[in-house]
């Protein structure tokens, strides 16, 4: 049995006994990793286990065993800010569930470090700011999970579309297509200025003015039910969703268009 040290974001917990929790872990060197708490429940074993804070974590490990044994922690980062608001909590569940559902036990720096940035920009982000962070922190950690949607060719024929050009979003395919291609499909349709603030969201910035929020992340929903979560999507969407305010429509014909980034929400017609 080693005894590893590391740093770790707790994802979940819940409890196994009056003492004991049973606890998941986003680690820096381990991935993924399933911890038995012992009296963590009481008492100082459990300083510095909030959700989503971070710690410095060392446990005995033994290979092939499910959960580790936690040994201590020392607090390295404390989000509780992101527990004042439902809404920057349901943000922050999407992040840990989308680690929690594709990640690994091999080590990923880079997706750790994708996931902590997002979780201090969401604690920091006011609720009206808090689905534009989510939508760029999301789409930037699903690129580092191995996934990235191409928006700026034609995933079929390889052409940018046009300036004025209305294509749709190919789930299968993980990328739009042009309008040519996107003649005989059923999808949401994605036209110039949809494409211009997908491409600002996928290099992690939040643009100026984001329209349609909810059918966004809808959009980003979708994607990562096809390539990342295995044909199921998230649950953490449904409880964000359920805290979001509605789209409000642009009122022109071409920004209905522009802006239908994603298959519908309850808000935003289906487009067939």
């Amino acid at each position: 049995m080693a005894i590893v040290t590391t740093r770790a974001v707790l994802l979940r917990a819940h409890p196994f006994s009056e003492s004991s929790r049973v606890l998941r872990f986003l680690t820096e060197d381990h991935g993924v990793v399933g911890v038995m708490g012992k009296g963590v429940r009481k008492g100082r074993r459990g300083q510095g286990l909030d959700l989503f804070g971070e710690t410095s974590l060392t446990l005995h490990v033994k290979e092939g065993r499910d959960l580790q044994t936690l040994r201590e922690t020392h607090p390295l980062r404390e989000r509780r800010r992101l527990g004042g608001h439902p809404l920057r909590l349901a943000a922050a569940g999407v992040l840990a569930e989308l680690v929690l559902r594709h990640h690994g036990e091999g080590p990923s720096p880079e997706v750790y470090r994708g996931l902590s940035l997002g979780l201090d920009d969401l604690q920091g982000a006011e609720p009206e700011a808090v689905a534009g962070v989510l939508l760029a922190r999301g789409w930037v950690l699903v690129a580092l999970l191995g996934f990235h949607p191409q928006v700026d060719d034609c995933v079929r024929c390889g052409r940018p579309p046009g300036l004025d050009e209305i294509g749709r979003f190919d789930f299968e395919a993980g990328g739009v297509r042009c309008a040519a291609c996107a003649r005989e499909m059923v999808g949401p349709r994605v036209g110039p200025g949809a494409r211009a603030q997908l491409g600002s969201l996928l290099r992690g910035e939040v643009p100026d003015e984001l329209t349609r929020p909810r059918a966004h992340l809808q959009l980003l929903s979708d994607f990562i039910t096809h390539h990342v979560s295995g044909t199921r999507p998230l649950e953490a969407f449904r409880m964000l969703a359920t805290f979001l305010p509605p789209d409000s429509p642009s009122g022109r014909d071409e920004g209905v268009a522009e802006e239908s980034a994603a298959r519908a929400s309850p808000e935003v017609e289906r487009d067939a």
